[in-house]
Parts: C-alpha cells; structure tokens; sequence
C-alpha cells in the first residue's frame, strides 16, 4: 500500500485528498478515499454492464426481467462497507436528529423473539430488536433518515454525498460478473461473500429457510468480515440490504431498449428500492440482480445504507 497526495481536481488520476489517500489494489486497480468520519470510499469505474435477469435463470423475479444494457457514464465512490452504527450515531450527536421510527407514534420495525418482524415503538436504530456494537451497520433507519445524513455529511465536508441509483448498485455489486452472485452460482458459497440466512439462523428459528452453511452469525456482523468483490465492496451479498435512490417500479425494465444510460426512477409507486442480501434473507434474495422495496418512511431491522459520491468529471 503507498501513500499518494493529489488534489480533488486531478482529473487524471480521479484520487481525493482530505488528509490521507491510500492506493491500493483489488482485482483491477483501484483507489480508497477516506473521509473525515473514517468512512473509506472506493473507486468505480464508469462503464456498461448487463442489468436484470435473464430468462433462464428460474429465480428471476418478474422485475429483474428484461435483463438490459445499461451504461453508468461517470465513476463514482462508493462506501466499501455499509454505514456504521457509531458513525449514525456521529451524525446524531452533532445535530440532535431523531429518526422517523423515534418520531412517527408507532417505532419502527424490529425483530422479535421468534424472529418475526414487527412494529413497535421500542424498536429504533439503537435497538432492533438484537445486540449491536458500533461496528455494525446501522439498521431501523428510513430512506428519509439516510438521505438526512447524506445532506449532512455533504454540509459537513462540502461535497455531495448521496446514495447509489439502483443501477449503480448492481455494477458495483456485479463488478464485472454475469453470474447470480458476483463470484459464480454456488449458493452455499454465500458463507464466504456475506451474512445470510444460514444454519444458525435457523438453529435459533427453526421456520426461516437457510443456505446449508454457517457464516458465524446469526443477525448482524461487524462490516467487512466477509471476503470483497473485485471493486473491494464488502457485504453487497449479506449483513443488511441497503437504500438506493430510485423510487420502486416493477415495470422500470420493462420500456428499456438499447443501451440506457445513468437510469433514475423517479414515479412508480409509493415505495423506495432497496438492494443487496442481508442477514435474513437465503440466497435467492441475495442475488446480484434481486430487487427489493420498503416505504420510504419505514426503518427495518435487516436494512440499512452505503453513500456514494460522483466522482469528478475530465
């Protein structure tokens, strides 16, 4: 690993400085950017990719369909691990923010126990229903209460920091691949990529299904204990889903022709996207291509947030 100082606007090098910037290699050369409150960005690459499903993967769902060209025409930063809950909590120690789920008269929804999810006013970001530490992502946290942090990070560095489209998610999650998850087809082989529904999940309630392994924990893990992608992203596959700009249409495929560039839904439904496997779901809701959706003022135990920021244009 070396040390490299260059300045935001070296558009050549696309490196950001604050204090220190580490380069250094994952699959393809890649760079980190590490920000004030330690969150380590990585570099992707803009380029195209194939989204969705194909038709002959029997576990597609009807909105992963048609599978499609899109290109993502400028490289961003995308947070290598999920949003902590001690840099959340950061974040509501500078400004006194409470959350929807601390505001709303109903909590938000948390995990019981008989692993149900329920909601109640007991359940927050800082108790979804099982034991966290700060270096666990932080759950119970709306689309509202992550783009509040977004605009505050963004005030607090003067840059704007956001959250992924839905296709910038799936190229970073895929980073290059075409399989159902982004190192082959092998379901058990999800204890190596991420925290999923496996065996101790299923040992502690019996009626959820599971993939035949064990990852070492039943709900949330410390973010990056599972091996990268070829990007350096960890945890795309497992530990909690994550919020995505887009508004949620089942029907967003479905008009694409050719090759669409920077896709943003903005109307479709009332709810927001939300992408990536997590600690409650078995594989096939794990997949690289797998389209989830929650109101956008609800907080769930099994879904939390990673930012992104655009990267500087030449």
């Amino acid at each position: 690993m070396t040390t490299t100082c260059i300045s935001l606007k070296n558009l050549t090098s696309l490196i950001v400085v604050v204090s220190t910037l580490a380069e250094v290699s994952v699959g393809a050369e890649s760079h980190v950017f590490v920000n004030s409150l330690g969150m380590k960005l990585k570099l992707i690459p803009a380029g195209e990719f194939l989204m969705g499903s194909p038709t002959s993967d029997s576990e597609a769902h009807h909105d992963e369909l048609p599978q499609h060209r899109v290109r993502i025409s400028r490289s961003l930063f995308l947070g290598a691990f999920e949003v902590t809950r001690g840099q959340f909590a950061a974040y509501v120690g500078a400004t006194g923010a409470r959350t929807e789920a601390e505001t709303n008269g109903k909590g938000g929804w948390g995990a019981d126990a008989n692993g149900k999810f329920v909601q109640a006013l007991r359940f927050t970001w800082r108790n979804p229903g099982y034991a966290q530490a700060d270096d666990h992502p932080v759950v119970v946290v709306s689309w509202n209460d992550v783009v509040a942090f977004c605009q505050w990070l963004s005030q607090r560095e003067g840059r704007a920091y956001r959250l992924p489209t839905e296709a910038e998610w799936e190229f970073a999650c895929r980073a290059g691949t075409l399989t159902k998850f982004e190192y082959g087809a092998d379901a058990e082989e999800l204890a190596m990529a991420g925290n999923v529904a496996d065996q101790l999940l299923e040992d502690r309630f019996p009626d959820r299904p599971a993939i035949n392994a064990r990852d070492g924990y039943v709900f949330t893990a410390p973010v990056g204990q599972f091996r990268p992608n070829a990007f350096g992203l960890y945890d795309m596959h497992g530990n909690v889903g994550e919020w995505c700009q887009d508004i949620y249409d089942p029907k967003a495929y479905a008009d694409r022709s050719g090759t669409t560039v920077d896709p943003l839904v903005l109307m479709g439904s009332p709810d927001r996207v939300g992408r990536g496997g997590c600690w409650y779901y078995t594989a096939r809701y794990c997949r690289s291509a797998r389209r989830n959706r929650d109101a956008q003022a609800d907080g769930a135990p099994h879904r939390g947030f990673r930012v992104a920021l655009t990267a500087p244009s030449t």
